[in-house]
């Protein structure tokens, strides 16, 4: 994937960074539109696990989450986190089309493209990798909509755990608010959201049951994570700066009929864009 390195004497260095990690704000490798990060920004962090009560709590909240015109941004791993991803380009209508993507990898971007982003989440062959929204998601990269980010050497391909850590405080660094559905003891992301509180980032998740002693994510709680239900969750976004008015992130295309000079031909993504492309 060819790519621009951000450092942080840059004057398109997002200023969120500089601000909330100073001196160790990294530099940022980036393909695609920077632009994004001006937007509204919910960043997702969740284990790699997910007891069943969270995630149908989760998907609850969703359904009033996905009202707001937001730019999501996450590493995209976890099973909850791979469920938020899709809601982001689950976009029926042009109208809806009001939630942009952004990734973070802790792959170099020498080393990322479109297929091993999704095998490694969605895997390289099964049930799974023909998930509805893997069109959408094919189309935004085409049309450069999608903004990739990576805080690790261009040419590492291996995950290490300093690099996942980095990154997913720099995802979190990056966003007006940092949503949390589920985490516990001896979890990477616990150690994020540790450092999300430290950095003094807005952050939240759900309740799950009446009594947060012996709710799923009690954890959360003990560290002062605060909650919110489905019907107050709208208010709490709204407070931070999220909007249900908000446009597009990229301007709805009308359908035009190809050039007679082009009929039969198969469309090729610009040159300019990756390195290593393989449609599925």
């Amino acid at each position: 994937m060819e790519f621009e390195a951000l450092n942080i004497d840059d004057p398109r260095y997002p200023r969120k960074l500089l601000e909330r990690m100073g001196s160790e704000a990294p530099v940022l490798y980036f393909h695609g539109p920077l632009k994004l990060l001006d937007r509204f920004t919910m960043a997702v962090i969740a284990g790699d696990q997910i007891a069943g009560q969270a995630m149908i709590a989760t998907n609850d909240m969703l359904f009033k989450i996905r009202e707001y015109g937001l730019n999501y941004i996450g590493p995209w791993h976890s099973v909850m986190e791979t469920e938020i991803f899709r809601l982001a380009l689950d976009t029926p209508t042009d109208e809806q089309r009001r939630r942009s993507l952004t990734i973070c990898t802790a792959r170099g971007l020498a080393r990322e493209n479109w297929d091993n982003f999704l095998g490694d989440r969605f895997g390289y062959e099964g049930p799974f990798i023909e998930f509805p929204q893997k069109e959408e998601f094919y189309h935004r990269a085409r049309e450069g909509e999608l903004l990739w980010l990576s805080i690790t050497d261009p040419e590492q391909k291996r995950f290490e755990r300093r690099n996942i850590l980095m990154r997913n405080r720099v995802a979190c660094a990056l966003a007006d608010v940092v949503f949390v559905p589920f985490s516990e003891k001896g979890a990477k992301s616990l150690i994020t959201v540790k450092q999300v509180l430290k950095d003094k980032i807005p952050i939240f998740t759900c309740q799950y049951g009446p009594d947060k002693e012996t709710d799923v994510n009690k954890d959360l709680f003990a560290l002062g994570v605060p909650s919110y239900p489905r019907k107050t969750v709208g208010q709490y976004l709204e407070s931070l700066g999220a909007s249900t008015d908000a446009p597009p992130p990229f301007p709805s295309k009308p359908d035009t009929p190809p050039d007679a000079g082009d009929a039969g031909k198969e469309p090729v993504a610009p040159s300019t864009k990756f390195r290593q492309i393989s449609f599925l």
